[in-house]
């Protein structure tokens, strides 16, 4: 991509993604001729938890708080609060009024739509909402708390509202007319929908190409893209409404747990893509502890109340995103090209966190600006650093071309002062040849580094670089080569497929990186079978591997089968102060090879047999027998 491509793509983001929301929000119907909303709310505190009827609440006097601001921010309540909102009909037909108020964590909303006159309190609608309730209430199901009423002649109106949660009590509030309302949210549906949309591609991107590639900076790329995007759907509200459906239980804690894992796997995804373990090993120590805060804050917050742990949480985020700062500035400036991308990418993202806590701690009002600038940042920023790995790829691609570019450049050097020599060789032989051998010698050099280097890359393709043995490449490279040895000697060929018993429940049981620490463990007993050169040993996939056994009668294989399953079984592992003891089911298949064999075919018969095996109980040895389903045996 070229430089104005790339730039041209990132305004058109920015335009996206910052101008059209804002564009969106400034599109307010609290300036229609219709009614006025009264500047801010007003506010009282429950102290004794509902024992004072509306009537009662709408005549309180001294004991309301005015704020002028448009958004509300209580924090923390223990105890329920009342909000009041003035609103003044002119037009004298009836007007239709939608009342929305910008939290997704509400446990518990009651709306009043009154008037006062002469001192008497006159309710002409009232509704009850809230997550704790499903939204079951709600006349529209909306992402967010939504009162709808009607304004039926001109004059003078207040909205009550008594909220119960235990989540913080800050959110904006909007008045609007239908017409005005369901416009503008589907601008906002679209707007989040191109924010999900690209998150995921981004995420399925980075992780197909960990699947590919084995580099860890894309799995943890990839797990930040996808906490991002859970932390960011209960901010908005789309995760309530569309993938827990109003389970007040995961939408109290998803907040909580999607912050702390998406701060943890944006840290490791830094440590692992600015190359900190050479660069300043001390740093990347320091880091890698400073992130295992964020994993041991898991406990507290799915364990604690919101209100006693969000304070911390609120904190740690602050001070990720200023050491984040220092670190990225601190490797621009000695020289690490990389830190410039992710500077780049997650300066709006920074920014945009920094503003979203200010306003959460009421340093700042709370707007939904804020929101579409933290949504931003994640989509900007995310975008950025992806293109920064792709092109991480690319300049390694183009730094072996420039090396093959320059032993080219060497030997046609090498051709030029060759002829030099024959036309000079009377005046200059001796100064001929010794500039010929300087640059043969470096040229033999460059050669001997580009075998090298291809002598590993080509080792690397066909070696599992979980266990050190063959993967399934070199197996079907080396495999119809044994089988045409064993044809045109007439030996026979024994082929064992080799599984592990119930190996999902020790991943389940310990985790991914003790599973791997026993597919290790197993290819170790393994190599002991693999012994002759002429024998295949190779990781076929998951758990499941394979060995081939050239010039092995069916007894020798069977022998060989046995020992495998029962040194697996007898030697147990440990891990951190845990035995492990696997199993193994083995299929065999032992024939001489002819005309119509193939690769395909002996595995076919093997696995027929390993299926066998684990239809009989597993830990233990099957032989193929030609004719007897595997279904039935």
């Amino acid at each position: 991509m070229s430089s104005r491509s790339f730039w041209g793509l990132v305004f058109s983001l920015v335009g996206i993604f910052i101008i059209f929301p804002c564009l969106s929000y400034g599109d307010s119907s609290r300036s229609a001729p219709l009614f006025r909303v009264a500047d801010g709310y007003s506010y009282w505190i429950d102290t004794r938890q509902n024992a004072d009827a509306i009537s009662r609440v709408a005549l309180q006097s001294r004991s309301w708080v005015h704020r002028p601001q448009a958004s509300v921010n209580l924090g923390y309540q223990q105890q329920p609060v009342w909000l009041r909102f003035d609103v003044k009909a002119f037009h004298p037909q009836n007007i239709q009024l939608l009342m929305e108020l910008g939290s997704s964590h509400l446990d518990q909303v009651e709306f009043y739509l009154t008037q006062i006159q002469d001192g008497a309190v006159s309710v002409l609608s009232s509704r009850v909402t809230g997550d704790q309730l499903g939204n079951s209430n709600a006349l529209l199901k909306h992402r967010f708390p939504l009162f709808a009423t009607n304004l039926r002649q001109p004059g003078d109106y207040q909205v009550f509202v008594r909220v119960s949660t235990t989540s913080s009590i800050i959110f904006p509030v909007d008045f609007k007319r239908p017409e005005a309302f369901f416009p503008e949210e589907a601008k906002i549906q679209v707007f989040y929908g191109l924010f999900f949309g690209m998150m995921f591609v981004l995420a399925f991107y980075n992780g197909m190409v960990w699947a590919f590639l084995r580099e860890r900076a894309y799995l943890y790329n990839m797990a930040f893209i996808v906490f991002a995007m859970l932390y960011q759907s209960t901010i908005n509200g789309f995760g309530s409404f569309y993938l827990w459906q109003n389970n007040a239980a995961i939408n109290q804690k998803a907040y909580m747990v999607g912050t702390l894992l998406t701060m943890y796997f944006a840290g490791r995804f830094a440590i692992r893509f600015l190359d900190l373990r050479s660069r300043l090993p001390r740093l990347e120590r320091f880091t890698f502890y400073f992130l295992q805060i964020f994993l041991f804050m898991l406990v507290p917050a799915l364990l604690l109340p919101e209100h006693r742990v969000v304070g911390i949480i609120y904190f740690l985020e602050t001070s990720v995103c200023f050491y984040a700062i220092a670190v990225l500035v601190h490797q621009c400036l000695t020289g690490n090209y990389w830190a410039r991308y992710l500077l780049a990418g997650w300066s709006i993202l920074i920014l945009g966190a920094l503003s979203f806590v200010a306003s959460r701690i009421a340093w700042i009002e709370y707007t939904p600006a804020i929101e579409y600038l933290h949504a931003a940042g994640f989509s900007f920023g995310n975008l950025l650093v992806t293109s920064a790995l792709a092109a991480r790829i690319q300049k390694e691609r183009i730094g072996k071309h420039l090396a093959l570019e320059k032993a080219l450049h060497l030997a046609q050097e090498v051709t030029q002062l060759t002829l030099e020599k024959e036309q000079m060789e009377a005046s200059a032989r001796e100064e001929l040849e010794r500039r010929v051998e300087q640059k043969t010698e470096t040229l033999n050099l460059m050669l001997r580094q580009l075998q090298s280097s291809n002598k590993k890359l080509e080792h690397a393709t066909i070696t599992d670089s979980l266990t050190g043995i063959g993967n399934r490449r070199f197996l079907d490279a080396s495999f119809q080569g044994v089988i045409d040895q064993c044809q045109l000697h007439r030996t026979s060929l024994g082929v064992l497929v080799i599984d592990a018993d119930y190996f999902k429940r020790v991943n389940d049981m310990h985790g991914h990186l003790v599973g791997d620490r026993c597919l290790q463990h197993i290819a170790s007993i393994l190599q002991r079978s693999a012994r002759r050169n002429l024998d295949l040993l190779v990781r076929y996939g998951g758990e499941e591997f394979i060995l081939v056994l050239p010039a092995t009668d069916s007894n020798g294989v069977l022998t060989i089968a046995e020992e495998i399953r029962q040194s697996i079984e007898s030697d147990s592992l440990s891990i951190q102060g845990k035995e492990i003891r696997l199993t193994v089911s083995v299929g065999v298949h032992v024939s001489v090879p002819d005309a119509t064999d193939d690769a395909e075919s002996l595995l076919l018969k093997a696995d027929e047999a390993l299926y066998t095996a684990k239809r009989k109980g597993r830990n233990r040895v099957e032989v193929y027998r030609h004719g007897l389903d595997p279904l039935k045996a």
